[in-house]
């Protein structure tokens, strides 16, 4: 909050990172190539003009883990198969596994803040100071938020029509 507050103060913008969760997703949801959960689901992400980067389960921490520290491991759990962790989130080879999907989407900060700016005019083609007036958002991931709900359940959905679930 703080972070805002000081951006805010100064005329400027933060961005941010999401984290979605989407909890008693059905196993099966998605499919090994074209049509995969995290392609399906990124590609409607990134087209959130503010996302500028998504990552399943650790994310990028995944690539400094050991085969053995990265895999989720099965058991079973009260008659039901389970997995022990979700560094995968939730989804193994485009597939989901029944376990939450979990994603991150890095939102930017916003570029209409209220400090001065270089740009070029596009009319004399000389570069130039703009000022942005009006009104101005510190930091829009709040508001994303709402969109990247939204964003997982179609993109859910049409996998699961695929799949005619």
């Amino acid at each position: 909050q703080r972070r805002i507050t000081n951006a805010a103060a100064e005329g400027d913008s933060v961005g941010g990172v999401i984290e979605c969760a989407v909890c008693g997703i059905p196993a099966g949801i998605g499919a090994e190539y074209f049509g995969s959960v995290e392609s399906s689901l990124s590609s409607l992400l990134f087209a959130i003009p503010a996302v500028k980067g998504v990552s399943f389960g650790a994310g990028y921490a995944i690539s400094s883990m050991r085969g053995s520290e990265a895999n989720d491991e099965y058991a079973l759990k009260d008659g039901r198969i389970t997995a022990l962790s979700n560094n995968n989130g939730g989804v193994l080879g485009g597939v989901t596994n029944g376990m939450p999907l979990v994603f991150d989407a890095a939102i930017k900060p916003t570029p209409s803040i209220s400090r001065p700016q270089k740009s070029v005019n596009l009319e004399t083609f000389e570069e130039e100071t703009i000022e942005i007036k009006g009104r101005h958002d510190a930091c829009i991931v709040p508001r994303a938020a709402a969109a990247i709900e939204a964003t997982a359940c179609i993109a859910l959905l049409d996998c699961m029509l695929e799949r005619n679930m």
